[in-house]
């Protein structure tokens, strides 16, 4: 409706008559400028010549009257031209510039440059170069036309002396005849105009307009009815051919409306398909963390189940050994001393009876009782070392399961790499193809460590044992550990440096020279289950574990760096001071 009110403010009808009257009056304007420069240059053409007709015949009539002297006659020639139209005087001036004759009531005859001195030069000119002239002058505020033609007689005498013929006519009566002509050609240019469009409005409104408003009353009840229909009467013209070309315009928006509907509906519905989609994956995303988590606690508790286990298979050997080994290792001071006193007996019965039966003879050289006197307290003190190493084994165990320290306390992280180092000595001892594997240690000035012991010592077992299981399958030919501080050798080697980092926290570094891995498999490395060990030695959990310790419940990071034919190291990070998860 906004659009059809627009539209009636600008009829095309009054658009069609106003650019044909301003056209017709631009061509009229136009036509009546010309007409009234071609006006005024014909009378100022008729004006110049009838100016040169009177001084002509003024010089030809006067010039046997000026020899003969007889000056009645010639005022009464001059005074005849002067009666005619637009001329306003008329005059024969002698070479000397003394008038001989002209019109009007003078009786005198005065210089003529006195009467108009504004003409002096040029009469001064004509009358000795001999050339014809016309000039504008205004006299008495009114613009006036002077024709000077210059003339000879023998009156003169000398032959450069001439006389001159003047005749001065009237322009403004020219341009009063010029704007008549010109307002009567106006009027008639005007009544044609006027007919003109009179009849251009009767044939616009037939022909153009009332088929053009029945078509724009028939696209204006379109957007109601949701249809076009073609209007009825239509001039076989160009409008007809609009209206058909806006008929299929209108199907053609019909359609498209329609496809649009379809294509919206069918973008609701892939709207929804997505959505739909995109919950069903998000939801196989959480199902995938959760299972993941899952596997992560399974595995967690497994290894806890295991550790518990063990920590309590530890503890119980730990008690069953230790007791016992304690009772002989006290007992043992006690069997020195009571040994020793009994051979200082028996050296001071010697001395008292020196000469001992043949019995006690004979029984002292089967018993050796020099030898015994000297290897007993060897034996005793060989017993001592034996029980001491089994104390510090038992001890061993009981730092590395850590069942009395499970809580998150701050410990000397060594002791609990050297109680693992202890566990795998056997390990360590076993020849491979290569040698016996050699351990390096470069141990930092480390301060205690807030942790959990028991889980960071699991974590250096899995490294540990991950590294004892590289040397032994390897035949070896690769270069040593790769730090810089560490004697380069040609045998197997597990390197272990640690070292106190600006951050605040600790790093500890265990490494072999190995076989090393490529990019796939250090790709996987920390995935749950994933082993490149043989079936039954792996379970594909260590170091899966070993990074949730590091990384989820000591807030550190574990990195592998790994180049194959070079070897493997591992890093660990973990805070000085940390806060209990």
């Amino acid at each position: 409706m906004e659009v059809m009110s627009q539209l009636s403010k600008n009829h095309l009808s009054h658009q069609l008559l106003m650019g044909f009257g301003l056209s017709l009056a631009t061509v009229g304007l136009t036509t009546l400028g010309l007409n009234y420069l071609l006006i005024q240059s014909k009378l100022e053409q008729e004006l110049q010549q009838r100016a040169q007709s009177i001084t002509q015949g003024v010089g030809f009539s006067t010039e046997g009257l000026i020899e003969l002297g007889n000056t009645s006659i010639i005022k009464r020639v001059v005074q005849n031209y002067a009666t005619l139209p637009t001329v306003i005087e008329v005059a024969i001036v002698s070479p000397n510039g003394q008038t001989i004759a002209k019109s009007g009531a003078e009786l005198q005859n005065p210089p003529y440059a006195s009467i108009h001195p504004e003409l002096a030069d040029v009469l001064k000119q004509s009358s000795q170069t001999g050339l014809e002239g016309s000039f504008r002058i205004t006299i008495d505020g009114k613009p006036a036309l002077v024709e000077i033609l210059p003339f000879s007689s023998t009156l003169f005498g000398q032959v450069n002396q001439r006389g001159l013929a003047i005749a001065i006519l009237d322009v403004k009566e020219l341009q009063q005849q010029a704007w008549q002509t010109l307002s009567r050609s106006t009027i008639i240019l005007l009544i044609g105009m006027s007919a003109i469009l009179v009849l251009m409005t009767i044939i616009i409104q037939r022909f153009v307009l009332h088929p053009l408003q029945r078509l724009n009353k028939a696209v204006t009840d379109s957007h109601s009815i949701d249809h076009f229909v073609m209007p009825s009467g239509l001039p076989n013209n160009e409008i007809q051919f609009l209206a058909q070309t806006i008929q299929q315009a209108a199907t053609r928006v019909e359609a498209y409306q329609q496809l649009e509907q379809e294509v919206a509906q069918r973008k609701q519905v892939q709207a929804a398909l997505l959505e739909s989609e995109a919950q069903l994956r998000q939801k196989a995303q959480d199902l995938e963390k959760a299972i993941q988590e899952l596997q992560q606690a399974q595995m967690q508790i497994i290894q806890s189940e295991k550790m518990s286990a063990l920590g309590n298979l530890v503890a119980g050997v730990a008690h069953e050994i230790n007791n016992p080994v304690c009772f002989i290792h006290g007992n043992l001071t006690y069997v020195h001393s009571y040994i020793q006193d009994l051979l200082q007996l028996i050296d001071l019965y010697q001395q008292q009876y020196p000469d001992s039966t043949e019995t006690i003879q004979t029984a002292m050289e089967v018993i050796d009782l020099e030898f015994l006197k000297q290897d007993f307290p060897k034996l005793l003190s060989s017993m001592k070392v034996g029980t001491e190493r089994i104390q510090g084994i038992v001890q061993s165990l009981r730092n590395f399961s850590r069942l009395d320290e499970a809580e998150f306390k701050a410990v000397n992280v060594h002791e609990g790499i050297e109680s693992t180092l202890l566990i795998l000595q056997n390990r360590l001892k076993v020849q491979t193809d290569s040698g016996k594997i050699e351990v390096i240690k470069d141990y930092g000035q480390l301060p205690l460590v807030e942790c959990y012991p028991g889980q960071l010592n699991q974590v250096f077992m899995n490294i540990l044992s991950n590294a004892i299981d590289a040397l032994e399958e390897l035949t070896f030919n690769q270069q040593p550990c790769t730090d810089q501080k560490l004697q380069q050798k040609t045998h197997p080697q597990i390197c272990i440096f640690t070292q106190v980092l600006a951050d605040k926290t600790i790093s500890i570094h265990i490494s072999d020279n190995g076989s090393g891995m490529d990019e796939k498999v250090k790709a996987k490395l920390f995935d749950p289950f994933f082993t490149t060990k043989p079936v039954g030695k792996g379970t594909g959990l260590g170091l899966s574990i070993s990074y949730q310790i590091v990384v989820g419940n000591h807030r550190g990071k574990l990195y592998c760096h790994s180049v194959e034919e070079q070897g493997t190291e591992f890093v660990i990070k973990i805070p000085i001071n940390s806060v209990r998860l």
